[in-house]
């Protein structure tokens, strides 16, 4: 070891580290390094799935290393090993290749006058290689013998020597962490892997931005809650598809073997995801990244928030109780044929009470033999297969905003239009019911013609009177000259059994009547159900909306694409009614 110096003008010192927890080692390193030199560089090493992922996550690792020493004459700078591809070796090329990065990222000259801080010998026989000319200062670890393994396996074992803003990290997230909710990345619903496999088909350079938004104006949400998401969004990045789930989903007839083999090498990734306080609600979720990836985050998101929300506000063995007598009543009214929903379909995993309440409802309603309606399945692919039921889906509001407003050649009034024919691009007449409300139903008509309306088996209602709504698509089936009763309506929204069992009754003889039911079925409890979405709000770099078909259910970030977009449908419908309005009169 070197002996000591004196602060020397200009002079760097470099610390790194992973910092698993930090400790008194640690901390000695960097403090000498401080008071030894005139700037510091601290480089905190490793990656989401490294061995902190469950102990100190690398991100959090990174903040706290900020917030405690970040300032005018030390830069805390993040060595991410995926970014460079480090492989877990320590050879002089990876040394290299790591060395560049952390000079980089300091946006430092490794030319200056510039000391290592360090407790590894075999550190500074691979450094000292590349920079022969710089200081090593190696300090001995038997004077602080501590390993950071020992503190992982029982940190309160060792709470005198780990810093004081970890180790109260480490007890906040001790007595708030749930266990872990989504269980796999079959957790989720099937229009994801039915949009999936078009967009890596046809649009594998996209990207897309999705805002989270709690339409609730009551619902607060705690730091301690928004910790425990991101403690649990943490661990769903850490998923992975396993054979058999893979094995499960080429049952599944319109996908693909090539978009199934993507998947095997697919996995989430948390730097996608950006999570704050910064909302009135007190949770504010973004992610960006590729639509390949960043659609696959938005149904296991709503699932977590959701779920910590219910088991951090309340007393979550009460609302359970309550969920089971009301998942009970529910079936025994289907079983005394009290409604007579026809076939129906559990559509709750975005708004369910939890993954227990979800599996107990799906349990519960396959093992029932009903007096007039017949449950059909769930769109949660996982319990779809662990029940042996179907898995049910469509096509959600992202896929018309991205396909039709994503591409900024196309006038977005069209937007149906493309999106619907990329879909029967890639299935034909597979896999075919349409979603009408993206940009108003009366819109979709335009473009719902005489192929569409043959080759799709149906049409999906999500907002606005459901009544109304299906005498609109009667009629527009009866105007192609298609007979109505060879068609499906799949009613989706804000259902009940009561609501389910009036328009089954409303339509019944005209046309085929199938249901997604959601919160009804996974949330009902003694509290009111949360009011989530996690919508698209760009695409490529620019702004994409949703309008629906009534209002509240709309939305966009940017009030002037909005207006542009209201205003090219307005153009677009006034336009083909002088069109037909003309060839009446001729």
């Amino acid at each position: 070891m070197e002996e000591n110096v004196k602060k020397r003008e200009g002079s760097v010192g470099i610390v790194f580290g992973c910092f698993i927890p930090l400790h008194a080692g640690h901390k000695m390193l960097i403090e000498t390094a401080i008071a030894e030199n005139e700037k510091v560089i601290i480089g905190v090493c490793g990656a989401v799935d490294d061995r902190g992922r469950d102990f100190v996550p690398f991100d959090d690792r990174y903040d706290l290393i900020c917030r405690k020493y970040a300032g005018p004459m030390v830069k805390v700078v993040k060595i991410d090993d995926r970014k460079i591809s480090m492989d877990g070796t320590f050879t002089l090329q990876n040394w290299v290749v790591w060395c560049d990065e952390l000079f980089s990222q300091a946006e430092e000259s490794p030319d200056g006058d510039i000391t290592w801080y360090m407790g590894e010998e075999s550190y500074r026989d691979k450094i000292s290689q590349i920079y022969p000319e710089h200081r090593f200062r190696i300090f001995d670890r038997r004077e602080i013998p501590l390993s950071g393994t020992e503190i992982r396996e029982n940190f309160q074992n060792h709470a005198e020597e780990i810093d004081e803003a970890f180790l109260n990290y480490l007890e906040k997230k001790r007595r708030r962490r749930l266990k872990d909710i989504i269980r796999s990345l079959l957790e989720t619903d099937l229009y994801k892997f039915s949009m999936g496999q078009a967009i890596y088909h046809q649009f594998p350079t996209y990207t897309t931005t999705w805002t989270f938004k709690c339409r609730n104006t009551d619902v607060h949400f705690t730091e301690e809650m928004v910790e425990e998401i991101r403690a649990q969004i943490r661990h769903y990045c850490s998923l992975r598809f396993t054979e058999e789930e893979l094995g499960y989903l080429r049952t599944i007839e319109w996908l693909k073997d090539s978009y199934i083999d993507f998947l095997r090498l697919w996995h989430p990734r948390y730097e996608d995801f950006t999570i704050t306080t910064d909302a009135p609600c007190g949770l504010a979720i973004e992610t960006n990244g590729t639509w390949l990836n960043t659609s696959m985050y938005e149904i296991p998101t709503l699932a977590i928030v959701n779920e910590v929300y219910f088991r951090m506000q309340y007393k979550y063995e009460e609302l359970f109780q309550s969920f089971q007598e009301k998942l009970a009543e529910k079936v025994e009214w289907l079983t005394k044929g009290a409604y007579k929903l026809g076939a129906f379909s559990e559509f709750g995993l975005r708004r369910r009470l939890s993954a227990e309440a979800q599996d107990l409802a799906v349990r519960k309603l396959k093992e029932g033999r009903y007096a007039g309606s017949a449950f059909a399945g769930t769109s949660n692919v996982y319990l779809a297969k662990k029940y042996d039921v179907k898995p049910v889906g469509t096509m959600a509001h992202e896929w018309i905003m991205c396909v039709g407003q994503g591409n900024h050649k196309h006038n977005p009034a069209y937007s149906n239009w493309y999106a619907l024919d990329a879909w029967v691009k890639e299935y034909g007449v597979l896999n075919g019911t349409a979603l009408t409300d993206t940009i108003t139903t009366d819109c979709f008509l335009k473009d719902f013609r005489r192929t569409y309306s043959t080759l799709f088996n149906g049409v999906r209602h999500d907002s606005g009177d459901p009544i109304a709504w299906g005498e609109k698509m009667i009629a527009h089936y009866e105007s192609l000259g298609i007979d109505p009763r060879t068609k499906i309506l799949l009613f989706s929204d804000s259902l009940n059994f009561e609501k389910a069992s009036r328009l089954r009754a409303h339509f019944e003889g005209r046309i085929k009547v199938v249901f997604g039911i959601g919160t009804y079925i996974a949330n009902d409890t003694c509290v009111p159900a949360l009011n989530i979405v996690m919508k698209t709000t760009r695409c490529n770099e620019d702004d994409v909306a949703k309008l629906s078909d009534v209002d509240g259910k709309g939305m966009c970030k940017n009030e002037d694409y909005l207006a542009f977009l209201r205003e090219t449908i307005r153009r677009r419908m006034e336009y083909e009614a002088r069109m037909v309005g003309r060839t009446n009169n001729s």
